[in-house]
Formats: C-alpha cells, structure tokens, sequence
C-alpha cells in the first residue's frame, strides 16, 4: 500500500497544476511605458518641418496653387511668434487654397506620427491675416482653424473638401461660425488677429495609438471673391503625459 502512495500523490497533483496553467493573469502585468514623444515646432524653416515629418496635403475643391508655406507668402504677412532672429519663422496658409471665387478651402498641415495616450497636450500659437477692407476698416473676412486627431498609424488620408477623412476627431474648433473680425467692430468670438494660444488635452483613447495630429485651414464659401484672408501657425508643443 505504501508503495502506491507516490503514484496518487501525483496523479493528484495533476489537476491543480492544468487549472493553474488556465489561469489568464494577464492583468497582472503592466503595459509597458510609452516612450516620451515631446516635441517643439517653430516652422522655423519649412523645409525643416518637412524632414521631421510634417506633411502638406492641400484637398480644397477646386484646388488653388497655395500649400502651407513659409511666413505665408514670399513677402511675410507679419512677425512670428516665435523664431530665431527672422521673421519668417512660422508657417501659414491664405484664400487662395483654392482657385474658386467661392468653394471649399481644406488645406492641411499633419503632424509628424506619434504615439497617443490619454493626458498628452498639444498646444500652438495662431492668428488671422487681417486687410483693408476699401471701406476704412480692416477685416480677415472670416477664417477657420481645426485641429483635428487620426489614430490610423502613418495614415495621412485627409480626405477632400468636407470629408475629414481618417482625421475623424475634432479637438479644437476655431471660428466655426465664421465670423469677420474688423479693427472697427471687433468680435471676441472671431478668428483672433493677434498671436493666440491654444491648448487641448487628448482623452477618451483606449490605449495608447500610433496616429497623427493636423491642422486644418477648413473656410467654406471662400475664395478669391468669397470669405477667408489667411492663418499662420507657430510654435506648435505636444507634450507627453509623462514629461508634465
């Protein structure tokens, strides 16, 4: 009988070791730490801007000659916010987005990829172009800004005209009613026409995403005899949860 002893020892000992190995503790392990994906953006040299990964995708209907480009024309529409020692250090995008009198201006600036996580901020300076409207004021003729979220990996589809494409998430809003500002007549809730701050924590990820971020100059009804002056952007930080 002794003999046996051994035998069922282990014969028993057998269930215990399958319900062990059942047993889903994956809860138990922590994820590993997002990398810290800070980065600051001056526009300081658009071709810069480019080697780091930024890209320029113009979709407007009707498709005009202007991309985002440097101080926002050959001749800067004004100081940049932010710079080293020129003037021409931010980047912006104008009515002529499209070639229409009057359509759909989306005109995109995309960030470079990032990982995404619950608590990273984004923040940038922006303001209006603002011209002398024949009448003795001066207006931007209203002007639209989005910042928008994709979390579809290295997807830069941003769609055409309305359609937002894989940058389905809205996060700021700037204008969206598109009022003109006028020096004569000012509108808190218009476009601001001097260098502004905007700032947005993300919220509502599952998890951390590899995606991208972008701008977008999103004016309807604009053109060269329709509404729209121009934007610049500057300074854009995004800012890692982990780093705050």
């Amino acid at each position: 009988m002794k003999k046996m002893l051994p035998k069922l020892f282990l014969w028993a000992g057998i269930p215990a070791l399958l319900f062990s190995s059942c047993v889903n503790d994956k809860y138990l392990i922590a994820p590993p730490p997002v990398a810290d994906q800070s980065f600051v953006e001056e526009f300081d040299t658009v071709s810069a801007a480019s080697n780091r990964g930024w890209k320029f995708l113009n979709v407007s209907e009707s498709k005009g000659p202007n991309i985002w480009q440097q101080a926002g024309a050959v001749t800067p529409w004004f100081e940049a916010y932010s710079s080293h020692g020129s003037n021409v250090g931010f980047i912006g995008a104008d009515y002529t987005s499209t070639s229409a009198a009057a359509a759909i201006i989306s005109n995109w600036l995309v960030s470079p990829v990032v990982t995404l996580q619950n608590g990273d901020t984004i923040s940038f300076y922006t303001r209006a172009v603002i011209y002398a409207d024949g009448a003795g004021d001066s207006t931007d003729y209203a002007n639209r800004l989005q910042l928008r979220l994709s979390t579809n990996g290295e997807s830069t589809n941003v769609g055409s005209a309305a359609d937002p494409g894989d940058f389905t998430r809205g996060l700021i809003d700037i204008n969206p009613n598109l009022e003109a500002f006028s020096l004569l007549n000012p509108i808190a809730t218009a476009f601001p026409y001097r260098w502004t701050r905007f700032q947005v924590t993300l919220f509502g990820l599952q998890e951390p995403v590899r995606g991208r971020f972008a701008f977008r100059y999103f004016v309807e009804g604009a053109g060269s005899n329709g509404i729209g002056s121009g934007v610049g952007v500057d300074l854009v930080t995004y800012k890692s949860k982990r780093q705050q």
